[in-house]
C-alpha cells in the first residue's frame, strides 16, 4: 500500500478524522495570509479571501478554538466596531526538518512557520540504520531544546541529495549509495513515529530562499544547488516547481558525462584543491575566509565558467525567470566570481536586447536543505 503522511498525522492536529485532513482550502488560504501578513486585521481579510463576512468570522473562531490563532487589539482603532488583529500561534505545532548531503545532515526545528533551531551532525558510514538512529537522537536533541515532545511534531520533511525516483526513493550520488533506491519516507517515519514527506535537498532549499531568502517577493526564479553535485530548483508562482518526475531544475542533466568534471560542483572543486596539496578537504573546509587566497582557486573558476554560462542561459531559454539564485553550499565569495564572469546569449534585434534576469547570491546559507524540508509538512497540510 502507498505511503502516505497524512495518514500519520496525530489526531490531535487533524480537522476532522473523516477527511484526514488538518485544514480545510478556505482554511489553508486564511492562514496562509496570516502567516505572510502578521497582524493583519480580520476586517482585512475579506476581499483577498473572497469570503462573506460571516463565512470569514466563522472560519476565524473556528481557527482561534483550536489555538491555530492569537487575537490581538491595535492600539489606534478605526471608527466602527474593533476588529482584531491576527497571527499564527507559534507553539500551536512543530515541524522538523531533516536534509541529507554529502558529508552532513542538517536538521531544522520549526514553529509554527518560523524556524527555532539548527544542527548539523556528521554524514559518516555506509549504514542507512545507523544513521537513521544518529538522526533519532538529534531530533531528540532538538526537542529537549524547546521542552517539546514528538507528539507536538506536525510532521517531518526529508530532503535528500540525488534524483527523485519512484515514491520516496531517490538516486544519491556514490558517497549515500546507502541512501539510493529506498523508498525512505517509510522507514524514517517508523524510526521517528511521526509523518514524513520527502523531496530533493535542492528543491527544498529553493523552497527556503523563497520565504525566508531573496526570492521572498520574486514570484519566479531559478535556484542553482552548488553542492557535492549540481542541481537546483525552480520556483513559480511562489511555490516549488517539481515537474512530472519531481526532478525539475536537475541541471547536472544538461552535460553529459564527458562534461562532468567541468561543472562547478564542489564536489569538482574538492578534487581539484587535493590535487593540490590540501589533501583531505571537506565540503566543510570550503567556508574559509582565505579561500580565494588558495592555489587553484582562480583555475577551476576559469575551468567551471563556460558551463556555468551554458546552465544560466538554458535557464533563461526554459523558464525565463525573474531572478537566479546561486545557493548551496558555494562560498559566496566563489558565487560573485561566477556572477561577475556571467555571460548572457543575448543578441540584440532591431537594435534592442531582451530582458534578462538578475543574478544573486543565496541569503540562506546556514541549512537551507533543512529549514525548506520544515516547511514541507505545513504547506502540505495548513498553508
Amino acid at each position: 500500500m502507498k505511503y502516505d503522511p497524512l495518514n500519520h498525522v496525530a489526531a490531535h492536529f487533524l480537522r476532522d478524522t473523516q477527511s484526514v485532513r488538518v485544514a480545510s482550502r478556505n482554511e489553508r488560504d486564511l492562514l496562509r495570509l496570516i502567516w505572510k501578513s502578521p497582524g493583519i486585521e480580520r476586517s482585512d481579510l475579506t476581499e483577498p479571501l473572497d469570503l462573506t463576512q460571516q463565512s470569514l468570522h466563522r472560519i476565524v473562531a473556528r481557527l482561534h478554538e483550536r489555538g491555530m490563532l492569537i487575537f490581538s487589539h491595535p492600539e489606534t482603532r478605526r471608527p466602527g466596531p474593533p476588529s482584531p488583529e491576527l497571527t499564527l500561534r507559534k507553539d500551536w505545532c512543530l515541524t522538523l526538518g531533516i536534509s541529507v548531503n554529502v558529508g552532513s545532515i542538517g536538521l531544522c526545528l520549526m514553529g509554527f512557520g518560523e524556524p527555532l533551531e539548527k544542527m548539523e551532525i556528521q554524514q559518516a558510514g555506509s549504514s542507512l540504520s545507523a544513521e537513521m538512529q544518529r538522526i533519532e537522537a538529534a531530533v531528540e536533541e532538538l526537542l529537549a531544546r524547546r521542552s517539546a515532545k514528538r507528539r507536538d511534531v506536525l510532521g517531518v520533511g526529508l530532503a535528500v541529495a540525488g534524483h527523485r525516483m519512484l515514491e520516496t526513493a531517490f538516486n544519491c550520488p556514490l558517497p549515500l549509495a546507502h541512501w539510493s533506491l529506498i523508498d525512505l519516507a517509510p522507514l524514517l517515519g517508523e524510526q521517528l513515529g511521526l509523518p514524513v514527506w520527502a523531496d530533493n535537498v535542492a528543491r527544498t532549499a529553493a523552497l527556503a530562499e523563497a520565504i525566508f531568502g531573496v526570492g521572498r517577493d520574486v514570484a519566479d526564479f531559478a535556484y542553482i544547488a552548488h553542492l557535492h553535485g549540481y542541481g537546483g530548483g525552480l520556483v513559480s508562482g511562489g511555490m516549488p516547481f517539481r515537474g512530472n518526475f519531481g526532478n525539475a531544475g536537475e541541471f547536472s542533466v544538461l552535460f553529459g558525462r564527458q562534461d562532468y568534471e567541468e561543472r562547478p560542483a564542489l564536489g569538482v572543486l574538492l578534487e581539484h584543491l587535493r590535487a593540490k596539496g590540501r589533501s583531505n578537504l571537506t565540503l566543510r573546509d570550503l567556508k574559509n575566509d582565505d579561500l580565494m587566497d588558495w592555489d587553484g582557486i582562480g583555475e577551476w573558476i576559469d575551468r567551471v565558467t563556460p558551463a556555468h554560462n551554458r546552465a544560466i542561459n538554458a535557464i533563461c531559454a526554459i523558464f525565463d525567470p525573474a531572478l537566479i539564485v546561486l545557493g548551496g553550499e558555494l562560498p559566496h565569495s566563489l558565487a560573485r566570481m561566477l556572477i561577475e564572469r556571467t555571460e548572457f546569449n543575448n543578441l540584440p534585434r532591431h537594435g534592442v536586447l531582451r530582458d534578462v534576469p538578475r543574478l544573486a547570491v543565496a541569503q540562506i546559507i546556514d541549512a537551507p536543505g533543512a529549514i525548506g524540508a520544515a516547511l514541507i509538512p505545513l504547506f502540505e497540510t495548513v498553508l
